[in-house]
């Protein structure tokens, strides 16, 4: 209620005080026909600056949720420019305003044209009214209560009429200075909560992507629902939790805005000298954000190549030693997983995966060294190592054994494989007889892999080795299952990969927040102080010396 008040006192007054400047005069002089006019542009202004609203708030609520969010933005920001502007202008005429228009009055009246007079409440009353309509509309963003809201801006624009009238009747003298100084130090942070406003909408409709990191965690302090809450969050717009971008956006707006505010008149600088030290804090500042940028980390490398290998473990089925003819029962197997991932996009990657196991003959699924490559598909997070990692399931891919098999077997070796059966189409004369043997593995795999490193943090791999065999008669016979096993790389191993996507992540945080985020938000702020110091010294020159302009008086 208190942001929106304020606004509706200030900007109210504003319009009440030049409005009633220009009656008061105007009725002084006799001008009575020019009076009704100038009453008929101020009603008319006021309903085109309704009109304005309501158009603007429907528009808001008629779009799509991330086109709604640009819209915050852009209002959001129009209104702290608006603010800005608003503060700094009625910071130097405040005191002198009576008298500053009471002479462009009688200038007016001098020439014998009254409309201009005319014109000019009507566009004080016009752009009073569509600062208020943009300004409320932010400031309905942030609002908790919309009703609150619509309360504080009816008082405030109540008390502006009542405070308008009684100088219009010259009942009450107003020390417009110091009002505009309380008030302005209300607006200034009221325009901090916008910034943050608008740059979390901008992240919201995505068009800012980095300095999200949590800067500043106020949620003990003003925790939702709260009486902190309300005061800290619903008046000045300042959420329980702050990013980078937003914190620091705040404080080059806030802190400078408020120096202006509160400097003292009596040690305003002249428009040269203010030039001048907005030239050195300009150029300060953007040495300091090339400073920033350069001497900050180095982002991590992007991680390319093979991955591993990782130590591995699981569990292999019973099979037959193609060497003795034994039946091998199945056990435990230890191992390593290597992954190389060739491309890599949110829903999917290619990788070549290569598999290594450990053991003697006479182990079930010992001494197997293969490799294969294939496409995975993204079907979930799961924890892992301590990490949240996104599962990539591989469709199922086959390769050849072209290493560590044997070129030929016998029928009694096949016969080992099928429990002591020889496979269809082969007979006891075949016992001794040698066939061509072809092995081919077939793997059904799992990459457990953090996107926004490109880290493998664990694999898992069942692979099945069939034989096929080729008789003399040149028939082709499936020969069995030669090896089912699964492996998958230990809880060490993910634990370490986990703690290296930490330390990376790390890395790459420290070298956006300093060498990207903090520079360029000094840089901008840094070129924005360099352009009014540019236009202060081209006034300066045109400008009598023997008149002084003030810093705040910029415009």
């Amino acid at each position: 209620m208190l942001p929106t008040f304020v606004i509706g006192l200030r900007e109210g007054l504003e319009a009440a005080l030049i409005v009633g400047i220009i009656a008061a005069f105007l009725k002084r002089n006799g001008e009575p026909k020019a009076l009704r006019q100038m009453w008929l542009g101020v009603g008319a202004a006021v309903v085109l600056c309704l009109a304005v609203g309501i158009a603007l708030k429907l528009l808001s609520e008629g779009l799509p949720q991330r086109q709604q969010e640009m819209l915050e933005c852009v209002i959001a920001a129009v209104a702290v420019g608006m603010i800005t502007y608003m503060i700094l202008w009625m910071n130097k005429h405040s005191r002198g305003l009576k008298g500053e228009l009471e002479t462009a009055a009688a200038g007016a009246l001098a020439t014998g044209s009254s409309k201009a007079l005319v014109l000019f409440a009507f566009l004080a009353v016009l752009r009073e009214g569509f600062e208020t309509a943009v300004f409320l509309l932010a400031a309905f963003q942030n609002s908790i209560s919309p009703t609150q809201a619509v309360g504080g801006i009816a008082l405030g624009i109540a008390a502006a009429i009542v405070l308008g009238y009684l100088v219009y009747r010259g009942g009450t003298r107003l020390n417009l200075s110091r009002f505009f100084r309380i008030t302005g130090i209300v607006l200034v942070l009221v325009a901090g909560g916008l910034v943050i406003s608008a740059l979390r909408a901008a992240f919201e409709a995505g068009w800012l992507t980095v300095g999200q990191q949590t800067a500043l965690d106020l949620s003990s302090v003003i925790a939702p629902g709260t009486v902190e809450s309300s005061l800290v969050g619903g008046i000045f717009g300042i959420q329980p939790k702050l990013a980078v971008v937003e914190l620091v956006g705040w404080i080059l707006f806030v802190v400078p805005m408020l120096a202006v505010v509160l400097w003292p008149r009596s040690k305003r600088l002249s428009t040269a000298r203010a030039g001048r030290l907005l030239v050195v804090l300009g150029g300060a500042g953007v040495v300091a954000a090339a400073v920033l940028a350069f001497a900050a980390p180095s982002a991590p490398a992007a991680v390319t190549g093979v991955q591993g290998p990782f130590t591995a473990a699981g569990t292999a089925e019973s099979e037959g030693d193609l060497v003795t003819g034994a039946t091998l029962p199945g056990g435990p197997i230890s191992g390593s997983l290597s992954v190389e991932v060739l491309s890599f996009e949110p829903n999917g990657l290619t990788a070549r995966l290569q598999m290594s196991t450990d053991g003697t003959a006479g182990t079930p699924g010992a001494g197997i060294n293969t490799s294969g490559e294939g496409d995975f598909t993204a079907v979930g997070h799961v924890g892992l190592g301590g990490r949240s990692v996104t599962e990539y399931t591989g469709k199922g891919f086959t390769s050849t054994v072209t290493s560590g098999v044997p070129a030929t077997v016998t029928g009694d070796q096949l016969a080992a494989l099928n429990n002591g059966r020889f496979p269809i189409g082969v007979t006891k004369a075949d016992a001794d007889s040698p066939m061509a043997a072809r092995f081919t593995d077939t793997w059904k795999p799992s990459v457990y892999l953090d996107q926004s490193s490109g880290i493998v943090v664990g694999t898992e791999v069942r692979l099945i080795r069939t034989l096929q065999i080729t008789t003399a008669a040149g028939i082709s016979l499936s020969g069995g299952t030669v090896s089912d096993l699964t492996l998958a790389v230990d809880e060490t191993a993910n634990s370490a990969q986990a703690t290296a996507i930490t330390d990376r992540a790390d890395r790459a945080t420290t070298h956006e927040i300093w060498g990207q985020v903090i520079p360029v938000q000094i840089g901008v702020f840094s070129l924005i102080l360099l352009a009014v110091a540019l236009r202060l010294l081209v006034r300066s020159r045109v400008t009598p010396p023997t008149r002084t302009r003030e810093l705040v008086g910029a415009r």
